[in-house]
C-alpha cells in the first residue's frame, strides 16, 4: 500500500515535470505580449472611482437638477461620518460645489463630509473656479468630461476653451441623455458663442426637468431677449419678477425688452425700479436718458446725460446721445457734427455709430471727419446690406441729388421686402413721378388709396398722381371734397396742389397764397411763388419767396446758387 502510493507520487512528478519541460522548449524564452482590449466608447460612463456607489444614486447626480441633487445626497447620508467611502465623500462633494456655482439661488440643506481636495475630480473645480478650463485629468467618465465647464458659470474672461467644452459636454450627453446640468451647460456655451437660438433649445430642455429654477429661467430669458424675441422675454421676466422682485439683471432685462417693444412707458418704469436699487448705474442713467429723448422729453433726458458725463464723457453710448441730443433738440448741427466725430474716433467700425453720423451728415448735408452721408450708408450697407435705416437715408440722399435711377434702384428693393412700411411706398411713388414711371405711381397710388382713403397720406399720394398723369378733374374733385374738413398742414398741400388745376395766373397765385396762409413753412408753395415771380423777371419779389425757402433749407446749395444769382441780377 505504501509502495503505490509513492510510486503513484512519482508518477505525478514525472508528468508535472514532462509538462513545464514540454512547456519551455515551445516558448523559446519568448515573453507574450499583452492583448489591447478595445472597450466600445458606450462603455466610458463605466466608472472605476464611482463604481461602488448606487447606479440610482449615480444617476441622480449627474442628471444635476437641484432636486436630483438633492436627492442624490439624501440617498448618500450616513449617520456617522466615519461610515463614508471615499468616493461617497468625494461624490457629495462634487454634488455641493456644483450647486453652489451652477444653482447658487438654491439652498444647500446637508452637511458635508470633509473630503479630500487632493482628488482629481476637486481639483478640476478649484481650477474651474479660477477661470481655467482643465481637461488634463479627463479620464473620460461622466464627471471628467462635465466638470472643467463649470467655468462658464464662474468666469466671463476667455473663450479659448469653447470647442473643447463643447466636445466634452455632448460626449457627457451621449453618456447620460437624462442631465439637465449638461443641456444647461450647452446653453451657456451658446450664449457665450452668440448663438440665442441654439441656446434656447438646451434651455428649454433643461427647464422641463427644472422649471422653477431661477438661472435655467433667467437664461432662457437672456436667450430670448439675445433672439430678439421681445415679447416672450419680457413674458419670462415678469414671470421672474413676481418671485424675485428685486434682481436687478431680471429688471434690466424687463427694460431693455419693453424698450425693444417700443413700451416706453413700461420700460422706464423698470429702469426707475433698476435705478432705485442701484442709483449709480450708469449702464440705466443712459438708458433712462434715452427713453426720455424717445418721449421727447429733452429737458430730463439732457439732466440726466450731465450727470453721466461727470464719470465718462468718451463712451459709446453717451456720445450717441448727445449727438442726437444736439441735432434734435438744440438743432446744432455743427455741435452735433463734432460730438459723433469724436465717436466716430473711437469707434470707427461700430455701425451704429456709423448710421448716426449718416444722419446728421444728411441732414446736415456737410461731411463729417471727411465723410458723406452717402460714404457713411455705403460702409454700413457692406457689413449690414439690409440695415433699413442706412438704405433710407442712402434713398433720401439720391433724392436729395436728383439721382432719381439710383433711388428708384434701391427704394424697388426695399419696398419688396417682407412687412414694407407704408412711408416706403409712398416715397417710391414720388420717385416714380420723378422719373416719370407714371404707371408704376399710379397702380400703386390707387392700391394704398384702396386700402385706406382716409389717411393723409394716401390721400397726398393718389392726389399727385392724378395731377400727374392729367386727371385734374378727379383731382379738383377731390381736394374740394377733403378741404373743408382738412387740418392746416393738409389744407395748405391741397390749395397748392390745386393750383396746377388752374391756368389762370390769378387763380394760381390765390391757391398758392392760401397754401401758405395755412401754413407758412410750405417750401413747396413758396418755391412755386419763387418760379412764376422769376419767369416774369419780378426778381425782387422772387428772391422774398426763395430766401423763406432758403431759411427752411439752409444747407441746400442748389437753393443758395440760386438765391447768389438773384443778388447779382438785382444789383444791375
Amino acid at each position: 500500500m505504501k509502495f503505490d502510493k509513492e510510486r503513484a507520487a512519482f508518477l505525478a512528478l514525472c508528468t508535472c515535470t514532462a509538462v513545464f519541460t514540454l512547456s519551455c522548449g515551445t516558448t523559446s524564452n519568448v515573453t507574450p505580449e499583452p492583448q489591447a482590449i478595445a472597450i466600445p466608447d458606450k462603455f466610458k460612463d463605466k466608472r472605476t472611482f464611482f463604481s461602488s456607489i448606487d447606479d440610482k444614486i449615480m444617476s441622480n447626480a449627474q442628471i444635476g437638477s437641484p432636486s436630483s441633487i438633492k436627492q442624490a445626497v439624501s440617498q448618500l447620508h450616513k449617520s456617522l461620518e466615519s461610515d463614508y467611502l471615499d468616493n461617497e465623500k468625494i461624490l457629495i462633494g462634487i454634488c455641493t460645489n456644483i450647486m453652489q456655482i451652477v444653482w447658487p439661488s438654491e439652498n444647500i440643506t446637508w452637511e458635508i463630509p470633509a473630503y479630500s481636495d487632493q482628488n482629481t475630480y476637486i481639483g478640476t473645480i478649484e481650477t474651474a473656479k479660477r477661470g481655467i478650463y482643465d481637461s488634463g485629468h479627463n479620464s473620460g467618465d461622466f464627471f471628467s468630461n462635465v466638470l472643467p465647464s463649470l467655468v462658464l458659470v464662474t468666469s466671463e474672461t476667455r473663450n479659448d476653451y469653447y470647442q473643447q467644452s463643447r466636445q466634452a459636454l455632448n460626449a457627457a450627453l451621449e453618456q447620460d441623455s437624462n442631465s439637465i446640468l449638461v443641456r444647461y451647460l450647452l446653453g451657456i456655451l451658446e450664449l457665450r458663442e452668440n448663438n440665442p437660438k441654439a441656446a434656447i433649445e438646451y434651455l428649454t430642455q433643461a427647464r422641463k426637468g427644472a422649471p422653477s429654477n431661477f438661472e435655467i429661467q433667467f437664461a432662457l430669458l437672456k436667450a430670448n431677449y439675445m433672439a430678439h424675441n421681445y415679447e416672450h422675454a419680457l413674458t419670462l421676466g415678469e414671470s421672474l419678477l413676481e418671485q424675485y422682485p428685486q434682481n436687478v439683471d431680471v429688471l434690466a432685462l424687463c427694460s431693455r425688452s419693453s424698450y425693444a417693444m417700443n413700451d416706453l412707458t413700461k420700460a422706464e418704469s423698470y429702469v426707475v425700479r433698476v435705478l432705485l436699487l442701484e442709483p449709480e448705474n450708469l449702464e440705466y442713467v443712459l438708458l433712462r436718458a434715452r427713453i426720455l429723448m424717445d418721449k421727447n422729453d429733452f429737458i430730463r433726458a439732457s439732466s440726466l446725460l450731465d450727470l453721466y458725463s461727470t464719470n465718462n464723457t468718451s463712451g459709446r453710448e453717451y456720445l450717441l446721445l448727445k449727438a442726437k441730443l444736439q441735432r434734435e433738440w438744440n438743432k446744432n448741427y455743427t455741435a452735433a457734427g463734432e460730438t459723433i466725430g469724436k465717436a466716430l474716433t473711437l469707434y470707427p467700425d461700430d455701425n451704429e455709430v456709423l448710421l448716426c453720423a449718416a444722419q446728421i451728415s444728411s441732414a446736415a448735408n456737410t461731411a463729417i471727419n471727411g465723410m458723406t452721408a452717402k460714404q457713411f450708408t455705403d460702409k454700413i450697407l457692406e457689413s449690414d446690406p439690409d440695415n433699413i435705416e442706412a438704405l433710407l437715408i442712402y434713398i433720401d440722399e439720391m433724392t436729395r441729388q436728383k439721382k432719381w435711377t439710383e433711388a428708384y434702384a434701391v427704394s424697388s428693393k426695399l419696398i419688396a421686402k417682407e412687412n414694407p412700411a407704408d412711408s416706403w411706398f409712398y416715397r417710391h411713388i414720388d420717385i416714380c413721378l420723378a422719373l416719370k414711371k407714371n404707371t408704376e405711381a399710379s397702380n400703386l397710388a390707387n392700391k394704398m388709396y384702396s386700402a385706406n382713403n382716409n389717411d393723409e397720406e394716401a390721400q397726398k399720394a393718389y392726389i399727385k398722381v392724378l395731377i400727374q398723369t392729367y386727371q385734374k378733374t378727379n383731382a379738383l374733385q377731390l381736394i374740394n371734397k377733403l378741404l373743408p374738413l382738412s387740418n392746416a398742414k393738409m389744407k395748405s398741400f391741397l390749395y397748392y396742389q390745386r393750383s396746377y388745376t388752374h391756368t389762370n395766373e390769378e387763380e394760381i397765385l390765390n391757391d398758392l397764397r392760401s397754401s401758405l396762409t395755412s401754413n407758412p413753412r410750405n417750401k413747396d408753395s413758396l418755391y412755386r411763388l419763387y418760379e412764376i415771380y422769376y419767369s416774369k423777371k419780378d426778381y425782387r419779389r422772387a428772391q422774398y419767396y426763395l430766401k423763406q425757402v432758403v431759411a427752411l433749407d439752409s444747407t441746400n446749395s442748389e437753393l443758395l446758387q440760386k438765391n447768389n444769382e438773384l443778388d447779382s441780377l438785382l444789383k444791375k
